[in-house]
């Protein structure tokens, strides 16, 4: 009895993996070059990608070059894109570009930041502004490409 469990649970925990990989390949895999957006938030204005949720800037990166992978891109996406990122509204135009990642996808930059997701916000909620982790410090960032340095509260 013990043993079927034991291979159910183990069964289950293989399924949920899976479907987490697929579900985190499939935020990761743009069909469209990626639109910015600008969106006021409860630290200013900030940069929002095409999913609707707010985009971050990660400290440890150095130039336009990606210091995340592994566990770190798990929990902080990069915002891909397929070609030349677009500017919408409020979003500055010659501050966008792109970097390849070590995998040769193109990741979005800002003023020469690379761009990330945090994969436990929702649309319009940013969960962990001012965080440190992975190494570096995790910042939303405003329209004039600066980081935006506010104090926030992790909801972790």
């Amino acid at each position: 009895m013990k043993d079927r469990v034991r291979t159910r649970f183990i069964a289950m925990v293989v399924v949920v993996a899976a479907v987490a990989g697929v579900a985190a390949s499939a935020q990761s895999a743009p069909t469209t070059a990626a639109r910015l957006s600008v969106r006021s938030t409860a630290y200013g204005k900030a940069l929002f990608g095409p999913s609707g949720k707010v985009v971050y800037v990660f400290g440890a990166d150095r130039g336009s070059k990606s210091r995340c992978y592994g566990v770190c891109a798990a929990a902080w996406p990069p915002l891909l894109t397929t070609g030349a990122p677009l500017a919408g509204a409020g979003v500055e135009a010659k501050l966008l570009g792109t970097t390849k990642r070590t995998n040769g996808t193109l990741q979005v930059t800002y003023n020469g930041h690379p761009l990330y997701y945090y994969s436990a916000d929702k649309v319009g909620k940013i969960m962990c502004q001012h965080a440190n982790m992975h190494g570096g410090l995790w910042l939303i960032i405003k329209p004039n490409g600066q980081p935006n340095t506010a104090k926030g509260m992790m909801h972790m």
